[in-house]
């Protein structure tokens, strides 16, 4: 089957995914999802609207510009990549405008340092800083048609665009409505804190609670899907849910061992409530 790519490299990104996670969306007037990430489930699905939420406000405000002005969005982006301009001044004043998220240029910015950065890994420390490093490739690709494919989805159905955590999405789900959870994936212990992309913290508690908000979604009447990795604990959160296993290629991996992965996806239906 065809695929569309993002303009977005991201770790974690389900574009690699999307022929084994397509057949467990239902239909349904609308998708929600919560962590939309590179949005690769949205420009790969054809829900009459959509509900698109991330933590990430830069990210969240790359798709304002990309719905509201594309021609100023690529302008603006291309001429940072025809420059000879260095990565790190880039990073420096994207880092000193953080009091300002919501402009024109910190989302060109954006798109600069995700092409440019070391394996388009999207990570802030404690202060919300971009902190990773330039990735020295020999040619960066600017991604301009799949940014002109991406505004004309956000263009074409209607979207909500939410910067906020996964609460606020999952608290609009209602009846036929269909919700896609990709979040940070915890491991096998309930110790287990992912630390790695954001200044905040998502563990087994959080994952816990996300589940709960789903549970009371579907019996709503909404259906449920989750993505996380493949282990007991994982299973134990999400016990309500039909799980089926899938092998996940890894784009990065800190030990160097980019063997597939196992993961899981399930599924809640208010049928099984």
């Amino acid at each position: 089957m065809r695929v569309d790519k993002s303009f977005l490299k991201w770790v974690g990104g389900k574009g690699r995914l999307i022929p084994q996670l397509l057949p467990h969306l239902p239909s349904g007037k609308r998708l929600i999802e919560p962590f939309v990430g590179a949005g690769n489930v949205f420009i790969n699905t054809n829900y009459d609207s959509y509900v698109l939420a991330d933590k990430n406000r830069d990210l969240i405000n790359v798709y304002h510009w990309l719905r509201d002005d594309l021609a100023g969005l690529i302008n603006t982006a291309q001429s940072l990549f025809d420059s000879d301009i260095n990565f790190y001044e880039v990073r420096c004043r994207f880092n000193c405008n953080i009091t300002q998220p919501f402009t024109l240029d910190r989302a060109a910015e954006f798109i600069y340092l995700n092409r440019h950065c070391f394996n388009g890994i999207c990570r802030y420390n404690q202060k919300g800083e971009f902190n990773v490093p330039y990735g020295k490739y020999k040619k960066v690709y600017f991604p301009k048609t799949e940014l002109i494919a991406f505004s004309n989805k956000l263009i074409s159905r209607p979207t909500t665009l939410i910067a906020a955590d996964f609460r606020a999405a999952i608290e609009t789900a209602d009846a036929g409505d269909v919700i896609y959870c990709d979040p940070p994936y915890i491991s096998g212990t309930k110790n287990d804190i992912f630390t790695g992309y954001t200044p905040h913290k998502f563990n087994y508690p959080v994952t816990k609670l996300l589940r709960d908000l789903l549970v009371h979604a579907v019996r709503r009447g909404a259906t449920a899907i989750v993505s996380n990795s493949n282990n007991i604990i994982v299973r134990g959160i999400f016990s309500d849910f039909e799980i089926y296993e899938i092998d996940a290629p890894r784009s990065v991996a800190a030990n160097g061992n980019r063997q597939p992965a196992k993961e899981i996806i399930g599924v809640l239906t208010p049928d099984m409530l």
